[in-house]
């Protein structure tokens, strides 16, 4: 006698394909939502990293800064003057960025000249303050806002190979005018005053 089992009917098989069809089909349906909501959870993430920028008080704080300041002081036991020209920069869109800045200082007979970018530092929760000069040093100012009219910071410079770090104020006195203080590693302090030309503050209260 023949086992049953050895011939199956097509009922069989019929019945078993159209059960892998369905199960593949059904595995693929939550696969494919899976996917779906991956990309809406990715597309929420990145509109919403993209839609914070940089905060109104953050801008309006580093706003303080554009114009054009003359400085005079001292480092140390040496006089200094000098200044900087300072204005922001902005995409295509004209969306500020950060802000971009041309110096001059002379400390005794040491003259300073160079680039600095001011921005945001939302890692640190700091203005970052990145400056480079002629000479190939550098230096890096984190700023904390302690308040409307102070700001505190780490100070750290390079020259000649050489790292001198500090710690300082930025005090703001007027719309037209801060004061810089701060002591170094090496002993030195430094006070040095800052004030923006008038025709600045009068272009600026026209725009």
């Amino acid at each position: 006698m023949k086992a049953i089992a050895a011939n199956p009917s097509p009922y069989s098989e019929n019945h078993n394909h159209s059960f892998n069809l369905f199960t593949r089909s059904n595995t693929m349906k939550r696969f494919s939502i899976l996917i779906a909501l991956a990309a809406i959870v990715t597309a929420n993430t990145c509109v919403v990293a993209s839609a914070e920028g940089i905060s109104d008080e953050i801008v309006k704080e580093l706003d303080y800064l554009v114009g054009k300041w003359e400085s005079e002081g001292n480092v140390g036991d040496k006089h200094q003057v000098g200044g900087f020209t300072c204005r922001w920069a902005r995409t295509e869109e004209k969306e500020k960025v950060c802000l971009f800045a041309e110096f001059s200082y002379k400390t005794g007979d040491d003259i300073n000249s160079g680039v600095t970018l001011i921005g945001w530092n939302e890692a640190k929760q700091s203005i970052e303050d990145r400056g480079f000069n002629a000479s190939g040093g550098n230096a890096t100012l984190l700023w904390t806002i302690k308040s409307p009219k102070l700001w505190q910071g780490d100070l750290t410079f390079i020259k000649n190979g050489e790292t001198l770090k500090g710690k300082g104020d930025l005090i703001k006195k007027s719309d037209s005018e801060f004061v810089f203080e701060a002591e170094y590693d090496n002993g030195d302090v430094s006070r040095i005053v800052f004030r923006k030309l008038k025709q600045e503050r009068k272009k600026k209260a026209k725009e």
